[in-house]
């Protein structure tokens, strides 16, 4: 299910939240957004590994169904369970909130079949449901404006990392038939291209400030993520893990610029 991950994605709609004008004692509908968001990321984490077993034998034998430890029809039942319950929770909240619940799971499915190995399509997609917690949290309150800008930053710095995280699986992607950009391109041009998102996330960041979204307290918490981010532009070897670690600070910074 990958927990952290799940916990990420709601938490940014419980940031979004705050932003769009809610409470920062989370009301019902707060809590049942929380509960699909996580749901359905989670959906979307497994049955990803139940397309994936052929290369995870190789890139991460470790994993449930590679491993034995659940067999592909048990996760295959799991995921949609998940994703069922989900989108039904979504559903207490109000019809924006429904409708965007269920092209998620059917986008993340989707992905998970298909999209994830055609170029580039792939890593836009995982991106643009990452920016989507955002919106989501702006529909609880029917004003999902004020998040545009932390969507975006957020859509950017999660397709870099993602190619980063390509880079990392070529050998099981291969074997996999996933086509990325490091498969396509080369290494090199993979992590230049990796890099160019990056930096526009980093440059964009300060957006939110200058919109009056967020004040000073807000500059110098960003500040800190952005020189993970470009710590992840130098040292290649743990590129996608100082991405996610650097995606965690932004979060942070965006939650103290909400509050404070």
């Amino acid at each position: 299910m990958r927990p952290l991950n799940c916990v990420m994605a709601a938490f940014s709609v419980y940031v979004a939240s705050l932003i769009a004008g809610l409470g920062f004692y989370p009301t019902s509908q707060v809590i049942y957004a929380l509960l699909s968001v996580f749901l359905v990321c989670a959906g979307g984490m497994v049955i990803n590994d139940y397309f994936d077993v052929e290369a995870d034998k190789i890139n991460k034998p470790k994993r449930p169904i590679p491993s034995g430890k659940i067999s592909k029809n048990q996760a295959l039942a799991f995921s949609y369970m998940l994703f069922g319950i989900g989108i039904y929770i979504s559903y207490l909240i109000n019809v924006f909130a429904f409708t965007v619940a269920a092209a998620a799971g059917v986008l993340l499915i989707l992905y998970a079949w298909k999209l994830k190995r055609v170029l580039l399509i792939g890593h836009l997609t995982v991106s643009a449901l990452v920016a989507l917690t955002f919106v989501y949290g702006g529909l609880l309150n029917l004003n999902f404006m004020p998040v545009l800008s932390l969507a975006l930053l957020a859509f950017l710095s999660n397709t870099g990392r993602e190619i980063y995280k390509s880079i990392e699986d070529v050998m099981g992607d291969k074997e996999a038939g996933v086509q990325t950009l490091a498969i396509k391109f080369g290494v090199i041009k993979a992590r230049a291209i990796a890099s160019i998102f990056i930096i526009f996330a980093v440059i964009l960041s300060f957006v939110p400030y200058f919109l009056g979204i967020f004040n000073e307290v807000y500059l110098f918490a960003i500040v800190v993520a952005d020189v993970m981010f470009l710590a992840a532009i130098v040292v290649k070897r743990f590129s996608s893990k100082l991405c996610k670690l650097a995606m965690v600070a932004a979060l942070a910074a965006f939650f103290i610029g909400s509050v404070a």
